[in-house]
């Protein structure tokens, strides 16, 4: 089996940094569009075997966010020979393959995935399986679950060093990948020391 680590930016609309008198409003079967997905796919032996990207044209918001832009540094121009969507999916489902586990940094991808698809007419039960590695890794740096720490602090607290591009669907997702590999080790040392220790005590 595969993991399927994966990230995703999406683009939103902001109508009064274009218009303040504008009264439109987000769509709201999908309030957040997506425009691009990366992934990194982690072997059993939890290594980093294979990295996608696909950046994909916008139907519902065509007018990119300046919040977007300054936040991901993708331009307008970079979406124009995006992907579809549809086509965008059928690829990731490839990549995916047939024996895999979705893991995500967080819940919120996952949502908004689920909903790109659902408008788009998918299918996204698919989706509904999946690791949240932000919630074990909060727990493996001793945090209280309200206290669920960012991608760029557990990067911080786990000495990874950044490559690329915070922000970015395939940088943030072979980010979150090396801190998966990192807390998925820590989880399988316990476990095996616990086994370890009922061993001895019988």
């Amino acid at each position: 089996m595969n993991y399927i680590v994966y990230d995703t930016e999406f683009n939103q609309p902001q109508p009064k940094l274009y218009n303040p008198n504008s009264r439109f409003r987000p769509n709201q079967l999908c309030p957040f569009e997506i425009i691009e997905i990366g992934a990194a796919k982690v072997s059993e032996n939890l290594e980093i075997t294979d990295s996608f990207s696909r950046l994909v044209k916008p139907v519902i918001y065509r007018r990119l966010s300046p919040i977007v832009i300054r936040k991901t540094g993708i331009k307008p121009t970079d979406l124009k020979d995006g992907d579809g969507f549809s086509n965008a999916i059928a690829d990731f489902r490839e990549f995916c393959g047939k024996d895999f586990l979705l893991c995500t940094w967080s819940t919120n991808d996952v949502r908004i995935l689920q909903r790109n698809c659902i408008y788009h007419k998918l299918p996204f039960e698919w989706l509904g399986n999946y690791l949240d590695i932000q919630k074990q890794c909060t727990k493996v740096l001793g945090l209280p679950k309200s206290q669920a720490v960012g991608l760029k602090n557990a990067l911080r607290a786990l000495n990874i060093k950044v490559d690329g591009r915070l922000h970015r669907a395939m940088d943030d997702a072979i980010h979150s990948a090396k801190i998966f590999i990192e807390v998925f080790s820590d989880v399988k040392k316990e476990q095996i020391s616990e086994k370890q220790q009922v061993v001895n005590e019988n």
